[in-house]
């Protein structure tokens, strides 16, 4: 008999590889086959001489603390005060299905028949108000990932001082962005919110699309620059394409998806504030305050929420033309779903750097949360307090007592900050005011317009539209502001054609 050799035999793959892999798909709430066939699409088995099987990651799953459905054993009893969490949180407004996505954020996993059989019996009359739900079709194409990003502002939370924005990829329905600051008007910081995008990315896409406001100019010549530098047979024209109406279609569906399932549980806690008379948006300094407390806490929110929305499979649809499937998963396997492909535009980071300097300077006024004065004695109070934590329970304790610091300021430093809070107000109404131009160009047809010849290895759809109307047409008709952006009563509008 032979003698056997060392190393005859194919290892199994190291755990410093296997892990991050595993815990990856296991977000997406995959099954361990599910995982296998992941995992062999992302490295070499055969080349690197590794073994991987279900039954292997079944067990390191299991080691590493990452328990199917079965192995955790939930009932309705166990689930409880999880749900109940989730249901104060979104006042009550979560389905099933986004109860399971929420609770797999929390490494919770429960069978649909469970969480089914819970809100039967804790909420029957939530169930029949969620079912009575009617949707209105519409019709979108794209040719691939990264063909168009799509991005919107929301307005409804003016009444408190807090304006939101969001982008997505088309194709992939992945947020790519969802910020919350005291203002979504200026181009500037709408622009950064591209540029953070493109740098994490890696690059642009072929074009960008939004509400004809004028806080998107920014974006709109971002885009354009960028193509035009990359692809100098692009000159002349405008890689961006206003959408007008409600025809901005992917942001208005996730602004009802926020709406409906984020945005209540937040409304009641800060309204509750508005009706004791503890915060008042027109006193400068109460205002300064609650921003100061409510945007981190809100954005780590809101990274939340769209962490889950990016790894949850939306539901079936069998009168959708596009893939229903998780949002990073056709983020990193577009053609694994049909005839598309990856039209990223890859961009050096130096250049994307070198334009954000242009069109979004870091040190603009527009990306200061609080006045310098305010931020330092913010701070002060702050850590007086023992530096608690700011969350739904604590907020408005932690704010009333910040306010009494305030109020107690010594008479010297309380002056010199009023006198700062007071002139703050006049520069933020500036900034918020701040115009930008949109680069001259023109309306760009056909797809070689706009994917120019140094991109023909992208246009695999030659009748692709390119970027739209003329933009000197996007401040008129009194379409200067952009849509509230959340309404459900989206109309049918055709997109980029399948060809």
């Amino acid at each position: 008999m032979d003698e056997r050799r060392e190393n005859q035999y194919d290892r199994a793959v190291p755990d410093t590889i296997l892990r991050p892999l595993v815990e990856k798909y296991f977000s997406y709430g995959f099954g361990d086959k599910k995982i296998l066939r992941s995992i062999t699409k992302e490295i070499d088995l055969e080349s690197n001489r590794w073994t991987l099987s279900t039954k292997t990651i079944q067990r390191r799953r299991k080691d590493w603390g990452l328990l199917s459905v079965k192995q955790q054993h939930h009932t309705i009893a166990t689930i409880a005060p999880f749900v109940e969490k989730f249901r104060i949180h979104s006042a009550n407004r979560l389905g099933v299905k986004s109860l399971r996505d929420h609770l797999r954020e929390e490494k919770i996993l429960v069978s649909r028949g469970i969480l089914q059989q819970y809100q039967s019996l804790a909420d029957p009359i939530g169930c029949r108000q969620r079912r009575a739900g009617q949707l209105t079709r519409a019709i979108y194409w794209s040719a691939g990932l990264h063909e168009s990003w799509s991005f919107d502002q929301h307005n409804k939370w003016r009444r408190i001082g807090l304006w939101l924005h969001c982008g997505l990829e088309g194709f992939s329905n992945f947020v790519l962005w969802l910020k919350i600051w005291w203002t979504n008007s200026n181009p500037r910081l709408i622009a950064s919110f591209y540029f953070e995008a493109a740098t994490r990315l890696g690059g642009i896409p072929m074009l960008t699309r939004s509400d004809p406001g004028t806080e998107n100019h920014g974006i709109a010549n971002a885009q354009t620059t960028l193509r035009r530098q990359l692809d100098p047979s692009l000159q002349g024209t405008l890689q961006h394409k206003w959408m007008r109406g409600h025809s901005n279609i992917k942001p208005e569906i996730f602004w009802s998806k926020l709406r409906k399932q984020w945005s209540p549980g937040w409304e009641i806690l800060f309204d509750k504030g508005l009706e004791q008379g503890w915060y008042d948006p027109k006193v400068a300094v109460e205002l300064l305050l609650f921003r100061w407390l409510a945007i981190p806490m809100l954005q780590e929110d809101l990274n939340r929420f769209a962490r889950i929305h990016n790894h949850s499979k939306p539901r079936r649809d069998n009168k959708k033309s596009m893939p229903a499937e998780i949002p990073n998963v056709l983020m990193e396997q577009p053609d694994e779903y049909g005839p598309f492909c990856d039209y990223k535009i890859t961009v050096p980071a130096e250049m994307i750097n070198q334009v954000a300097t242009l069109f979004a300077p870091p040190e603009h006024e527009v990306f200061q949360l609080v006045p310098e004065r305010f931020e330092k004695q913010a701070k002060t109070l702050f850590d007086e307090l023992g530096h608690p934590a700011v969350d739904r329970e604590s907020f408005w304790a932690i704010y009333l007592m910040m306010l009494e610091g305030f109020m107690s300021l010594p008479e010297a430093e309380a002056v010199a900050l009023w006198e700062d809070v007071h002139s703050n107000e006049a520069r933020e109404e500036t900034i918020q005011c701040e115009f930008m131009d949109v680069l001259p160009g023109l309306a760009v047809r056909g797809g070689p317009a706009m994917v120019g010849h140094a991109g023909k290895n992208y246009s695999s759809f030659p009748t692709a539209r390119g970027a739209g109307e003329d933009p000197s047409r996007a401040g008129s008709n009194d379409e200067s502001l952009s849509e509230p952006g959340d309404e459900d009563d989206v109309p049918t509008v055709d997109m980029t054609p399948h060809v």
